[in-house]
């Protein structure tokens, strides 16, 4: 754990260990927070916050300024990507593509520190004048995926430190390494102890605690749709008037119309849907296809499929890692025998990789291969649950009515994308799919300044964006008269 700017050793001893998805080796074992812990870590938190929130805009932009430096030295962007491909398993690529997706979040929001203002209201007749106030709200906690650890952090914290608050930060227990690695760079930055703790452990109990805490006031979230519920219950039963922002899970529909380069879109959707093994809340899960270009959308696509490269992260040319665990890899099985037994065609992939005898990787990682199943019955659980893994799904659809109506079939609603070269049709896609973010062609692309959340059970609230500052400050009205 970090707790006061220092690693914190607790006096007991419940641990964690975190594994190397791709071999299935210990990489560390890690001290597992207990009740009394995540409370000092609370009260160090809000220790800090009295001296952290009194400094101007200025002086934490400037803080923050010298951490994003840290970052981009070689041998920091480097170390944190190692670490985070050895305990998530994504390619070493995607890893360093992630560190400098956190950079471009400082550097977003610290260019937004000079331009932060207040309002100003003068009444008509002279006798009175108004204004608003914007202060911090306090100590806010953060819960982070196992995913994208580094950049789903660099949403919620950073924020929260520019408007003056500090922050209790829990990573996933599959992944907290990269996180403490981050903690000592921001520590040794010139962050003021005390500013971003970190404790790991059960997010059942550590949730729970930090929902009841009255020193908390606001939580963010990123995880599964049950767990944020959860979470959001035991908030609301707390009676503290918490602010909560949850980004849940998602089932991302891609139209691919009949007006495009197929070439060009299948190779694009199979980039975007493989990243991270597939596990990534906003990758395509069901892409629907015009009848007319379906069979050449699967062939290209197949082509495409057939040169990822399966292996650890950290072997050169490898283009898609493992799964982060034995229990996703048993649920792709699961998925793909599910569609066997449906009637749905696997095209390719659809089990775990045995192509080289000796390759112990392939023996004790999480292995899956990439796969494409194609015709899935409109009542599969294949496009009712979210599939968290290196599964594509593609459906053929007649027209954009059909397309957008099977878009729109599910209890998720994150992202999505329309992809076509008729701007009735783009915006069409851009209005009636029930998504927080719709992209036109392109997928997966989300930028610091633009808001990014969810709709229907993908979750409430926004990150990123200028208006994402609100949420951690509490606005105050000053009203003069003479």
């Amino acid at each position: 754990m970090f707790i006061s700017g220092e690693k914190y050793t607790p006096g007991h001893s419940r641990f964690i260990e975190v594994c190397n998805p791709a071999t299935g080796e210990l990489i560390e074992t890690v001290l597992s927070a207990a009740p009394e812990d995540v409370e000092k870590a609370i009260s160090s938190c809000n220790a800090a916050f009295n001296s952290w929130s009194k400094k101007s805009y200025a002086e934490r932009s400037a803080v923050l300024s010298q951490i994003s430096a840290a970052l981009k030295e070689k041998t920091n962007l480097e170390k944190l990507a190692v670490t985070l491909t050895k305990e998530q398993g994504k390619p070493l690529s995607e890893s360093r593509r992630e560190i400098e997706g956190v950079i471009g979040v400082i550097d977003y929001f610290t260019g937004l520190s000079s331009s932060i203002h207040t309002d100003f209201y003068e009444n008509h007749n002279n006798s009175s004048y108004s204004f608003t106030i914007k202060k911090p709200l306090g100590v806010c906690a953060s819960i982070l995926p196992w995913n994208m650890p580094a950049l789903i952090l660099s949403w919620k914290l950073i924020p929260a430190l520019l408007t003056g608050n500090t922050c209790l930060v829990k990573p996933a227990s599959a992944c907290p390494l990269t996180i403490l690695e981050m903690a000592a760079i921001f520590y040794e930055s010139g962050l003021p102890a005390g500013a971003f703790n970190v404790v790991i452990g059960p997010g059942e109990e550590i949730g729970k605690q930090i929902a009841a805490s009255p020193v908390i006031h606001k939580i963010s979230f990123t995880g599964s749709t049950e767990a944020g519920q959860i979470l959001n219950e035991m908030a609301a039963a707390s009676k503290t008037n918490k602010r909560v922002t949850l980004e849940l899970g998602g089932s991302d529909a891609m139209i691919i119309c009949d007006d495009v380069d197929v070439r060009d879109c299948a190779v694009k959707a199979v980039q975007t849907k493989f990243f991270n093994c597939g596990q990534a809340c906003i990758s395509p899960k069901r892409i629907f296809v015009f009848e007319s270009v379906f069979d050449e959308f699967i062939k290209y696509t197949l082509e495409t499929v057939s040169q990822i490269r399966v292996g650890n992260g950290l072997s050169e040319g490898i283009t898609m890692g493992p799964l982060s665990s034995a229990a996703g890899r048993k649920q792709m099985a699961e998925y793909a025998e599910s569609a066997r037994l449906e009637g749905a065609q696997i095209r390719a992939g659809g089990k775990i990789p045995t192509g080289i005898a000796d390759d112990s990787e392939f023996k004790s990682g999480f292995f899956f291969e990439p796969t494409v199943i194609t015709n899935v019955p409109k009542n599969s659980r294949l496009l009712k649950e979210e599939v968290f893994g290196p599964i594509m799904i593609i459906n053929p659809v007649k027209d954009l009515d059909e397309a957008i109506l099977e878009a729109n079939n599910t209890n998720f609603g994150l992202g999505a994308s329309i992809w076509t070269n008729d701007i009735r049709r783009a915006k069409r896609g851009v209005e009636e799919l029930e998504a927080g973010i719709v992209w036109v062609n392109q997928h997966t692309k989300v930028l610091p300044e633009l808001p990014f959340g969810g709709v229907k059970d993908s979750g409430f609230g926004r990150e990123n964006g200028y208006a994402v500052l609100n949420d951690y400050l509490e606005t105050k009205t000053a009203v003069f008269k003479f």
